[in-house]
């Protein structure tokens, strides 16, 4: 495997947009423990560009879950606020969906929020990743857990974080899924950085819980978990289909775990059709979260066939490369990094800059937009004007 080399020319625009970031992208991780696999891609491996949208779209849901202000009122406004140099410019998947819950965990207060988009017959859980000290403070609580499958290991903090959300998680999800029932076509769960590895926490349970449901004799107790709503068929009388989408998302558990989340899906897709589970894991070029933490430390990553990010294309990666996070690509421009973000990292995915987001909600939130005075525009604008 060869070390990650990538000589770069940056516009004057590119230039502006790197002196303005303030998170860390992680790639000094990808310079020290990244290396490109000897495998290339090609272009028989590319996604394909439905696939690529919808990936694209849930994104969308896996970003908004870090906004600093409520997001029920930003879709209030979806309107105004999708105009070009507002917050939501390029969010389109947001427009006409209703957030059903906004939660807190327990935890380091880690936010996620579950979503009905009713154009997509879609219950979207979004679960938000690293944006306080206190949850980076998990991040790196590295030493494992023994799961209570008893059939491996899982990332501590991660664990931590995802069971101070668990019950709130399951409890708004089986409410959303009795609210729409027989309109609902997929669940699926999303999450950036360590809002992945949760929401992979989250399916494991919601598989496990499920298969357990499907072939207990017993009548179970009404209420009690999500086992027969995830069972259940909608108006068409097909299943619902489980859908896990992920960001940059780090490793959380060992081979034996990963084993185990292999095997459920398996039996899932026995029980109610291969179709009726997909999951779609992206990592991108320079990005170093997902070479984290270690195979070292005995970690590995959940997905069987991770996707990977360059140039304005997706690309399959093979299920025996899973722990490989940088690629050479043939058939194109030699393993170029993203055209519109050129450096790559942690926070440009599905050709957005999250940071640009967050930065025009923090501008939005200073603007005072909820006090809902006819002012609120000018002010940001005037801000965002200063700022830029």
């Amino acid at each position: 495997m060869s070390k990650l080399k990538h000589k770069l020319v940056l516009t004057e625009e590119d230039r502006e947009m790197y002196a303005a970031e303030r998170l860390d992208n992680f790639r000094w991780i990808a310079k020290v423990l990244a290396s490109y696999s000897d495998v290339h891609l090609t272009e028989a491996d590319r996604v394909p560009l439905q696939v690529c949208k919808d990936i694209s779209e849930i994104g969308q849901f896996a970003e908004i879950v870090y906004s600093s202000m409520p997001i029920d009122k930003l879709l209030e406004r979806y309107t105004s606020l999708s105009r070009p140099g507002f917050p939501l410019e390029g969010y389109d998947a947001l427009f006409g969906s209703k957030p059903e819950a906004s939660l807190t965990g327990d935890v380091a207060q880690l936010p996620a929020c579950i979503f009905w988009r009713q154009s997509h017959r879609q219950i979207v859980v979004a679960i938000c990743g690293t944006k306080a000290a206190s949850q980076a403070l998990q991040d790196v609580r590295v030493l494992k857990t023994k799961h209570p499958s008893k059939k491996g290991w899982v990332h501590t903090g991660f664990w931590n974080l995802y069971q101070g959300l668990e019950a709130r998680l399951k409890s708004a999800l089986r409410q959303a899924l009795e609210s729409h029932g027989g309109d609902v076509d997929e669940v699926v769960l999303t999450g950036h950085s360590m809002g992945g590895a949760v929401a992979y926490l989250l399916g494991i349970d919601l598989l496990s819980d499920s298969l357990t449901a499907a072939s207990s004799t017993s009548t179970p107790t009404p209420g009690a978990n999500l086992d027969p709503i995830l069972l259940m068929g909608n108006e068409a009388g097909q299943r619902i289909t489980l859908k896990l989408v992920t960001f940059g998302m780090p490793r959380a558990g060992d081979k034996e775990l990963v084993d185990h989340f292999h095997s459920l899906v398996d039996q899932y897709q026995e029980k109610v059709g291969t179709q009726r589970f997909i999951e779609y894991s992206i990592r991108t070029y320079n990005d170093g979260v997902p070479a984290l933490p270690p195979t070292g430390l005995g970690y590995r990553h959940f997905p069987k066939g991770p996707i990977y990010a360059t140039g304005e294309h997706l690309y399959y990666i093979p299920h025996f490369e899973a722990e490989s996070t940088l690629f050479h690509v043939d058939g194109g421009v030699e393993d170029e990094a993203p055209s519109r973000f050129p450096r790559g990292g942690h926070n440009y995915y599905g050709g957005r800059e999250l940071e640009r987001l967050l930065r025009r909600i923090d501008w939005l939130a200073k603007a005072d937009m909820e006090k809902d005075d006819d002012q609120w525009e000018e002010r940001y604008l005037s801000m965002a004007q200063k700022k830029t």
